[in-house]
Parts: structure tokens; C-alpha cells; sequence
């Protein structure tokens, strides 16, 4: 079982395969108080890559505090869904970038789309992306590099746009 009632999350290890990252992680963070207080904002900083913790010049606090005050005002946000949503299910299977399900020792990239159900009701999908860290610490672990929005009706990509994105 890869969620415990001792460690909920927990942290990245090279025993974790990118596929289980986002249900792991959903799961912490539906409980996250759970096995203590803030457990599963503290196994999202965790899991999430530099990129994240730059943005929030590496204190853990500021970073639990942001999620909480975005839950609170966006109901659709992702830690609006995560934290109090009514659902989520994964929708695609992984996408391994430069490698394949069966030989992932190649890939260092890896995408997959997730579909939540707000408190009010609302549907988004998210898409994560996740990073195998090349580099110690925590050589070989996927890491969550980034979870991008679609819009209200599930798409990623504008729409009207125009072929050049400009609005022709």
C-alpha cells in the first residue's frame, strides 16, 4: 500500500513508479490532516521539484499557507479540489515522454490528465507533469515538475484563437 496510516505520503523514492504519484498524492492531500496536521501539503512540497520551491524561496510554511488561502477562495482551483473537492478520477493512461510503459529507464519525463469535481460542482482537468530527478538528492525519484488548469469545459488549449493563437 503505498499511502500508510504512519506516514500518509510520505516523500519521493525510487521505489515509486510516475503513475502513482497523483493518486498518492490526491489521496494525501483529501486527508491531509491526516497522519498529522498539514501531512499532505507537506508530501506535496515534497514531491514537487525546484521549480515549485523557488517560487516560494524554499519555506514549506509560506507554501502551506498559499494552498490554504487559494483553497478558500477558489473553489476550482487545484487546492480547492484537492483539499475540498468532491472528486477525482485519472483519465488518461501516462504519457512516458522519449520512452514507453514498458522501458521507462529511458524517460525522465512523464505527463497524465486528471479530472476533478469541485465543492460547487464544477469539472477542471489538471495535467501533471512529472520529472525523474537525474541528480542527487533523491537520484531516480519522479518529482512533480508541474500541474497545469484546463479551462471551465476541460480544454487545454484555447479556443478561437485563431491557427496562430493571436485571434486572427
Amino acid at each position: 500500500m503505498l499511502f500508510s496510516d504512519e506516514d500518509g505520503a510520505g516523500v519521493p523514492r525510487d521505489s515509486l513508479q510516475p503513475w502513482e504519484i497523483a493518486p498518492l498524492l490526491m489521496t494525501a492531500l483529501q486527508k491531509n490532516d491526516f497522519p498529522q496536521v498539514d501531512s499532505g501539503l507537506t508530501s506535496m512540497w515534497e514531491f514537487s521539484t525546484d521549480v515549485n520551491k523557488f517560487v516560494f524561496q524554499n519555506n514549506v510554511t509560506d507554501f502551506i499557507e498559499s494552498c490554504h488561502d487559494t483553497a478558500n477562495e477558489f473553489p476550482t482551483s487545484f487546492y480547492g479540489v484537492a483539499l475540498n473537492g468532491k472528486s477525482w478520477k485519472m483519465i488518461t493512461e501516462l504519457n512516458m515522454v522519449g520512452g514507453d510503459n514498458d522501458n521507462n529507464d529511458k524517460c525522465w519525463i512523464a505527463t497524465q490528465i486528471m479530472e476533478t469535481i469541485s465543492s460547487d460542482g464544477r469539472m477542471r482537468r489538471w495535467q501533471w507533469e512529472f520529472r525523474k530527478n537525474r541528480q542527487p538528492p533523491c537520484l531516480g525519484c519522479w518529482k512533480v515538475e508541474t500541474i497545469a488548469s484546463s479551462d471551465r469545459k476541460g480544454n487545454f488549449e484555447p479556443e478561437g484563437q485563431g491557427e496562430n493563437g493571436w485571434g486572427d
